[in-house]
């Protein structure tokens, strides 16, 4: 009976090495880290507003560069705000955002992006606002300026991009900007950032919308 038992065992434990020794081991596929894509494109929410006439100018181009799961994203843009009725307020410069992106897609061969990412912004700008006020010496006009602005804060951007037809690609990016700084203010304190907005809360939300053309990399 023990020898019976003993036989068996060893057949099993046979079996078990034989199998562990034939199983196909499974191999990792290296991590490739070149770029594969370029995407390209404009804001269309900001060129709307300057084409359609507001208070605000700005222009914003976007380029993105894929690899494995990530993009680095650029942004650049330029903008000239004006307000007031009773006073005249103006505000131009450009700005600027760097980040990465994770893209969340599984067909990220296809071009389509769903990204969640952090950005480092930075805005240099000037300002003035000229007004008349009666002061009890009778109306007087006043001016005050800022030459010199910059301003500097944080983003945390989820994005979408779809394909549209051929190499076009539509998209929007949700923003939370934080962390906000400025630095080169006197006498007038600025009410707008160019990329960033007002400045009235020192925190903020964005949504833009992007028509993107896709360049892909051949190997």
């Amino acid at each position: 009976m023990l020898k019976s038992i003993f036989s068996l065992s060893a057949l099993v434990f046979s079996l078990i090495a034989f199998g562990q020794e034939t199983a196909p081991q499974k191999k990792k596929e290296p991590v490739d880290f070149r770029p594969y894509e370029l995407k390209m494109g404009v804001n269309s929410i900001r060129s709307g507003r300057t084409f359609f006439g507001s208070d605000l100018t700005s222009h914003e181009v976007e380029a993105a560069v894929a690899f494995h799961r990530y993009n680095l994203v650029l942004d650049y843009g330029v903008e000239e705000h004006q307000r007031g009725e009773t006073f005249d307020y103006q505000n131009k410069g450009s700005y600027y955002r760097v980040g990465f992106d994770r893209n969340f897609s599984k067909e990220k061969e296809s071009g389509n992006v769903l990204s969640l990412g952090l950005r480092y912004a930075r805005a240099n700008f000037e300002d003035q606002i000229t007004y008349i006020a009666d002061q009890g010496f009778g109306e007087q006009t006043y001016f005050f300026e800022n030459e010199n602005l910059s301003a500097r804060w944080l983003e945390v951007a989820f994005g979408l991009r779809g394909k549209v037809v051929s190499n076009l690609y539509m998209g929007f990016t949700m923003r939370w900007q934080f962390s906000r700084k400025i630095d080169g203010e006197g006498e007038l304190k600025t009410y707008d950032i160019p990329g960033f907005g007002k400045t009235r809360r020192q925190n903020s939300t964005a949504f833009d919308y992007y028509l993107m053309w896709r360049v892909p990399f051949k190997d």
